[in-house]
């Protein structure tokens, strides 16, 4: 899949992410057992998410997409558990294919931005298959450069943000056409609005989905939704499980997900991961004053700013305090 090769294994973001997927997962043990689920994800050529699955749950049902031919004889060499099933295949064959048979896990991390409707109808697809307690992640592209990107040109008039954003929305609404909810303007084509519009766009399309089983009393319910940015691009997570509408309080009660700080259980709202680049002596610092330090008290013991911005160096230090718990501790080893 597009992005297999990149290191994300080493980016603090998207850890974050993926450990804060493994909290949810957790959580959503104490309602179904998640250590029987099959997973299914784009695994690239370092399986990550999969190593961290089967150490917590013990999942032996494991398969990982990869429609790269280069990346997927490097996967398959790097796949860590014989429970693994390395599939050189795209994910539009996987989602025609796909047939329910036993509960399932299923994360579509998609990166490249210029298929974003493509990867939209394949999620829509594959809600319409999943069975009841079925879970499912969709990783997007939010980043607003990817729909255009002004590039200066000597003796021309630079172009003002207005029409930088003015071009961007009539990109994505070529792009996404019906998916793009009415109302959208140019003022949403920014970093911190444009995630809102794209869960818009995944709500539509799970209703949509959703909409002929209704009979089996099945709705999609929304659970978590997080944005990040590791190196250039911006990206949105969301994850979500298909509940019967008779099961919906038993399943809040003994997952406690209300209570879960980081749970978005409505349509619209997202989280930022916008942790620090730590070495490991600013990690062990920050830690010891954690969690009663406030992040001017933080700020003043360090000495030193993250950003020269002082605001950004303020958010970042503000959201490593909520998400040091999930943040990746790197360290040189020897084998």
């Amino acid at each position: 899949m597009s992005g297999a090769a990149v290191a994300y294994h080493l980016r603090q973001n998207k850890a974050v992410d993926r450990h804060l997927f493994i909290d949810l997962l957790s959580r959503l043990n104490r309602y179904t057992p998640i250590g029987l689920y099959k997973y299914i994800s784009f695994g690239g050529a370092f399986l990550e998410d999969f190593k961290l699955i089967h150490s917590y749950f013990g999942n032996k049902k494991m398969v990982s997409l990869e429609n790269d031919s280069t990346a997927f004889k490097r996967q398959s060499f790097n796949v860590p558990l014989s429970c693994i099933e390395c599939l050189e295949k795209d994910s539009k064959d996987f989602v025609d294919e796909f047939e329910s048979n036993g509960n399932t896990i299923v994360w579509l991390d998609y990166a490249d931005a210029g298929k974003t409707r493509i990867q939209i109808q394949e999620f829509e697809t594959l809600v319409t298959k999943l069975a009841k307690n079925d879970i499912i992640k969709l990783t997007l592209n939010a980043n607003p450069d990817s729909l255009y990107k002004y590039t200066a040109v000597r003796g021309q008039p630079r172009e003002t943000v207005e029409v930088q954003n003015q071009t961007r929305l009539q990109r994505l609404t070529d792009t996404l056409g019906d998916y793009l909810p009415n109302g959208t303007g140019p003022d949403d084509m920014t970093m911190a609005k444009l995630p809102e519009v794209l869960i818009k766009v995944i709500e539509y399309a799970a209703n949509k989905a959703m909409t002929g089983r209704r009979v089996e009393d099945l709705f999609f319910q929304p659970l978590s939704s997080f944005a990040y940015v590791d190196g250039y691009h911006q990206m949105l997570t969301l994850s979500g499980i298909i509940l019967s509408k008779a099961d919906k309080r038993e399943f809040l009660e003994k997952t406690g997900i209300r209570k879960w700080g980081a749970a978005s259980l409505t349509w619209g709202s997202y989280r930022k991961i916008m942790v620090p680049a730590l070495t490991a002596r600013e990690k062990v610092f920050i830690d010891q004053l954690l969690p009663k330090k406030s992040t001017s008290a933080i700020h003043k013991k360090l000495k030193f700013y993250f950003d020269s911005d002082i605001s950004k160096s303020s958010e970042m230090v503000d959201n490593y305090r909520l998400y040091y718990r999930y943040y990746p501790n790197f360290h040189r080893v020897l084998f």
